[in-house]
């Protein structure tokens, strides 16, 4: 046997400890995906800096106002903030105050629904529509030129992978 090559008994221990059940994650693979959870933090954090006032959720409701619209134009307000929430699934209560905060900045523009006088639909405003441009057209547009080396099926594998963890997570901590 070759020096270096043999697993030291120590280590062989370690190795078995951290041996996971059938159906259940090894200690250590549980480690490197909360790693890469940090990782995908300091990605978010190394996006543009947001004009004063701006919080990232605000862009994220403004894409999803903005894809719900679409097949309409942008100009008919077919979102509601039942839609927007299913969309990002998050709560609606949450999309609530967030779109109620957008309104006071002027980000997007409530619409009374000819149908539902309780129903309230959205259009971006203006500044709503400059915001999606810069960071998320033009941003995902370096993006897809920055991670080109990376394939289809890496991103779909890491997509699927962190959105099961969470619904797994997120289930617990509604059991607890």
């Amino acid at each position: 046997m070759e020096v270096g090559s043999a697993m030291s008994e120590s280590q062989a221990e370690t190795k078995s400890a951290t041996k996971s059940k059938p159906g259940q994650l090894s200690v250590d693979d549980v480690r490197s995906l909360i790693d890469v959870c940090w990782k995908a933090t300091t990605i978010t954090e190394l996006m543009p800096a947001l004009p004063k006032g701006m919080k990232p959720r605000y862009v994220h409701v403004i894409d999803a106002v903005w894809h719900i619209n679409e097949p309409n134009g942008q100009d008919t307000g077919t979102a509601r903030v039942g839609d927007i929430s299913a969309f990002l699934g998050v709560t609606t209560p949450s999309i609530t105050k967030l779109v109620g905060e957008m309104a006071d900045l002027g980000l997007v523009v409530k619409h009374a629904d000819a149908t539902d006088r309780r129903a309230v639909t959205l259009t971006l405003a203006e500044r709503g529509l400059d915001i999606r441009r810069i960071y998320v057209e033009e941003y995902h547009a370096h993006l897809s030129q920055l991670l080109g080396g990376l394939t289809s099926d890496q991103c779909e594998t890491t997509v699927r992978t962190l959105t099961e963890a969470l619904r797994l997570m997120q289930q617990d901590a509604n059991n607890r």
